[in-house]
């Protein structure tokens, strides 16, 4: 495989321990369903110390901060992201993009990521990449599709968006799966999975956009203020002292999303 400047940042920030899973497009690479991503994200332990590893290597590069959260535990844990742009010595643009809270991916995978982790690349795993994938991006449910064939059947039939698997696999492990379109395909209505399929889609990305759009609202004076920094004020290492002291006035720590609350009383 060509040389890859994401899979190799992996190993270069798990060096002293693992602290990153490389996760969304560049995870997708490496499970071969795509040969490319413009970009790089990773899931990141929440703790000052794994921070602090990955500003001392993105530093080391002349990395500078682009418009996102510091990269701190306060605003990583309130399911922000940070994003870091550098120019390597071949002249190719990195980007690096760091979060901590996948949304619809659980803490305890999170966790159990990190435990099972045997060398310095550690990939995010098929079922929490399904779950970060399910955006409001339409070309996300194909990817999503694909993936799913990496898993065994009784998950897949879980995950899956293609009609074809879910009618092939529902017969013999569908019977006790309440998922509307495993229901549909165990009836052999192909139009009914067809259209359960694109329902469940439509709330996944309906849902997405709203949180998004809570973040987008939530950011708007911090990244009124992030515009007005210089180029050398955004450059590590010293712009981070400087981006958390304008999240300090501007960004807050916590969202509450819509219908959160009503969720948590049920």
């Amino acid at each position: 495989m060509a040389e890859n400047v994401y899979f190799d940042l992996t190993r270069v920030f798990n060096d002293r321990g693992p602290i990153v899973a490389l996760a969304s497009g560049q995870a997708v690479v490496h499970y071969r369903i795509a040969i490319m991503s413009k970009d790089g994200d990773w899931v990141i332990r929440e703790t000052a110390e794994a921070c602090a590893r990955v500003l001392d290597v993105l530093a080391r590069r002349g990395a500078s901060y682009r418009p996102g959260a510091p990269l701190d535990p306060q605003w990583l844990a309130g399911g922000w992201s940070s994003h870091f742009e550098y120019t390597d010595e071949r002249g190719r643009r990195v980007r690096c993009d760091f979060f901590s809270r996948p949304p619809r991916v659980s803490a305890a995978a999170i966790d159990r990521l990190f435990a099972a982790a045997r060398d310095r690349f550690l990939v995010v795993d098929v079922e929490s990449l399904i779950r970060m994938k399910q955006t409001q991006r339409a070309k996300d449910y194909a990817v999503i599709g694909e993936l799913a064939t990496r898993l065994p059947p009784a998950l897949e039939l879980l995950v899956t968006t293609d009609p074809d698997r879910l009618l092939d696999l529902a017969p013999q492990a569908g019977a006790h799966v309440r998922r509307p379109a495993v229901r549909a395909a165990v009836d052999g209505d192909r139009d009914g999975v067809v259209v359960a399929l694109a329902r469940e889609q439509d709330s996944q990305r309906r849902s997405d956009a709203t949180r998004m759009s809570a973040y987008a609202a939530a950011a708007g004076l911090y990244l009124d203020a992030f515009s007005r920094l210089t180029s050398s004020e955004r450059r590590l290492p010293h712009a981070h002292a400087q981006v958390t002291g304008l999240a300090e006035h501007h960004l807050p720590t916590t969202i509450i999303l819509p219908g959160a609350a009503d969720a948590d009383a049920e």
